[in-house]
């Protein structure tokens, strides 16, 4: 799920940047409606990151109970962002410097209505403050995004969720990670400043970041699962369970540009990922897969990280470069163009992940006090 959502947001942001929007093509075919359709899952795609990422680090933090360690918790999650992160934003900043040269306009905002995420006019920033900013994890809260690279809107929001669940946790838990009722109260503190100065934008893909902690709690009080063969009620359980996935990134969708004040497309997709994570596979389904399948399945997951923070600005330069006012009518020939692009953005990303990402160990590693403090890590965390 993790290294699908990455490339479907790849592949949307690609073709806005390449290809003319559906509304401008010329007389496309329904293969070409429903491509269309799926690289247009972007929003949805980040949605399903969340909810992953309350799935896997907030699952950790209950996992960890009493025995909860903020220092450790402070090392494992910022050397998994600062390692991909601070790599990317320099890619970005030298991707910048090449557009500002053979296309400033660009970056100036004249071409953000066609390519949606590129920089709108007038907010384009890559001072030295917008770095630092970041950095640490404020943008869209107190600096912008940092040069082209839009989808750094996320990392942020993923940053605070780290912030306030293990918070919450400590406030809310019976038994609060051997916390006392000073550090309690504290956290409260803390909690309530946090939800009074964060965007109402942010705190609302919280929810959908809860529904994963939803789905880790609810993973847990299953029934041990069989180690058989799928059987008929597993089939038949799959397919309604894939129906309501469907129904929830249809609803998502088809809500996507209505004036409502609260994200209920965002939240039922949520519930949706929510409801196939617990119930949509059967152990045994994957052990089906050819060996050459899941290892390039697995490969995908691990660089999605390095995929996502490192594509944009390549996206740009790729528009910048070659189509500009020019983008493609829908075709076999523009979409295997669109293929091979994609193929590069993947290059790209693996690039980024052997060079930074798979080094994260590492990295935890030596930001450790002492040795014996040293992190199990997992590629899922």
């Amino acid at each position: 799920m993790r290294g699908l959502a990455a490339l479907l947001v790849c592949a949307g942001h690609l073709r806005a940047a390449i290809m003319v929007d559906l509304g401008a093509s010329i007389a496309p075919g329904i293969p070409s409606k429903g491509l269309y359709l799926l690289t247009g899952l972007g929003h949805q795609s980040v949605m399903v990151f969340f909810v992953l990422s309350g799935y896997l680090v907030g699952g950790s933090i209950i996992t960890a109970g009493q025995h909860f360690n903020w220092r450790h918790y402070a090392q494992a999650r910022l050397s998994r962002l600062w390692t991909v992160l601070l790599p990317c934003l320099a890619l970005t900043w030298v991707i910048d410097q090449v557009i500002l040269h053979s296309a400033p306009q660009v970056l100036s905002g004249a071409y953000a209505p066609l390519w949606h995420s590129a920089p709108q006019t007038g907010q384009y920033d890559a001072s030295w403050l917008t770095l630092l900013g970041n950095v640490f994890f404020v943008q869209t809260i107190a600096v912008p995004v940092f040069g082209s690279n839009g989808p750094l809107w996320s990392l942020a929001n993923e940053f605070w969720y780290y912030v306030l669940f293990p918070l919450m946790t400590m406030v809310m838990m019976s038994q609060p990670m051997g916390a006392n009722l000073y550090q309690r109260t504290g956290a409260a503190l803390i909690v309530t400043l946090a939800f009074s100065v964060l965007p109402n934008e942010l705190l609302f893909g919280y929810g959908v970041w809860l529904m994963g902690v939803a789905a880790l709690v609810m993973h847990r009080r299953q029934p041990s699962p069989s180690q058989e063969g799928p059987t008929q009620w597993h089939q038949t359980r799959t397919a309604l369970v894939v129906l309501i996935f469907t129904a929830g990134i249809a609803f998502s969708k088809w809500s996507a540009p209505k004036s409502w004040n609260l994200p209920w497309g965002d939240w039922a997709l949520g519930m949706a990922v929510c409801v196939f994570i617990v119930h949509g596979v059967h152990p045994a389904s994957s052990s089906r897969w050819p060996r050459w399948m899941r290892s390039a399945v697995e490969h995908v997951s691990d660089l999605s990280f390095s995929l996502y923070l490192s594509h944009f600005p390549v996206v740009m330069l790729i528009g910048a470069s070659r189509y500009l006012d020019q983008r493609m009518q829908p075709s076999i020939g523009s979409w295997l163009t669109l293929c091979g692009w994609l193929g590069l953005l993947l290059l790209v990303g693996h690039l980024m992940w052997w060079l930074f990402e798979r080094h994260t160990p590492v990295v935890r590693r030596c930001m450790s006090a002492s040795p014996q403090h040293t992190i199990r890590t997992t590629s899922a965390s």
